[in-house]
């Protein structure tokens, strides 16, 4: 298997440190393979390190200005930027794993060589690997927090989950984290304007894990309706919503802003079955995955 191969193999894997390692061999950041900057630039996206992928993604385009990969990536990138600056000065500050899977080059999302035996959801067609790509963000949590393989008879997670509950949306515990489901939709169709409800249940939320240590993990849905012609897509309407969650749930739980991350999962495996136009409406939502210390 050759160097670039294996790295690709690693990043697929959710490895990304040693992903990064393996490329370096071959010249990382400074390469002249346009493959190996591409490649780099991903992992850096999946890490959250936007500066750096659009540092690679900016060299691979100097090389080959027609590279779909890299221009397409640093589009989003500039997406992103301008939606943080718009969202307050608070949201800028929210650490972000950002999950955009826009099919193939043009996202950045690292689809796993294999698929998992049981997955939560099939992620669409035209959104190759995102659900798996949402599940590597949770085991990631799980990682950092040291819980990884720990059952759901975890006491802090079951004292958690008991905290939380609330008539206004449902809390499991999945692993070593629980998973906050709001009841009723939060969002307006296609945007990411709060309802009443929505912004009561994000701010109830909030309140209820005030005091507590705790790190936060909100990730933006969307239907399956199509997005309008001309706007944004299903995965950046999804991550508008995770920014505009993650601030009322940091403002109203006090936890430093860094312990907010972000992700989008678009219309890709909704928390609710997209069957009526009542089960739409609830998927114009965020789910939170929060894992205890």
């Amino acid at each position: 298997m050759s160097a670039l191969a294996e790295a690709a193999r690693l990043a697929r894997a959710g490895r990304y440190d040693d992903a990064r390692r393996a490329l370096e061999p071959l010249g990382g950041a400074t390469s002249d393979d346009v493959a190996v900057l591409d490649l780099l630039a991903r992992v850096h996206a999946q890490q959250g390190d936007l500066a750096a992928a659009d540092e690679c993604w900016a060299r691979a385009e100097s090389l080959d200005p027609e590279h779909t990969g890299a221009r397409d990536g640093r589009r989003r990138i500039r997406a992103v930027w301008g939606r943080r600056r718009g969202v307050g000065a608070g949201a800028a500050g929210v650490a972000t794993v950002l999950l955009l899977a826009g099919g193939g080059a043009a996202g950045w999302a690292l689809a796993p060589a294999t698929a998992p035996a049981a997955p939560r959801a099939t992620a669409s067609a035209a959104d190759p690997g995102l659900t798996e790509a949402v599940d590597r963000l949770e085991r990631e949590i799980d990682r950092l927090r040291g819980r990884a393989g720990e059952s759901d008879g975890d006491e802090a997670v079951r004292r958690l989950v008991a905290a939380l509950d609330d008539p206004r949306w449902t809390a499991r515990a999945d692993g070593g984290v629980v998973t906050v489901v709001l009841r009723d939709g939060a969002f307006a169709a296609g945007g990411a304007e709060t309802t009443d409800a929505g912004q009561e249940a994000l701010a109830g939320l909030g309140a209820a894990l005030r005091g507590r240590d705790v790190e936060v993990a909100v990730v933006g849905h969307t239907s399956d309706t199509p997005p309008v012609p001309g706007g944004p897509d299903n995965a950046a309407v999804g991550l508008d919503r995770a920014l505009a969650g993650a601030q009322v749930i940091a403002a109203e739980a006090d936890l430093p802003l860094g312990a907010v991350r972000v992700a989008t999962s678009g219309d890709a495996a909704p928390p609710h079955p997209n069957t009526d136009e009542a089960g739409r409406a609830r998927n114009q939502t965020v789910t939170v995955t929060i894992t205890p210390r």
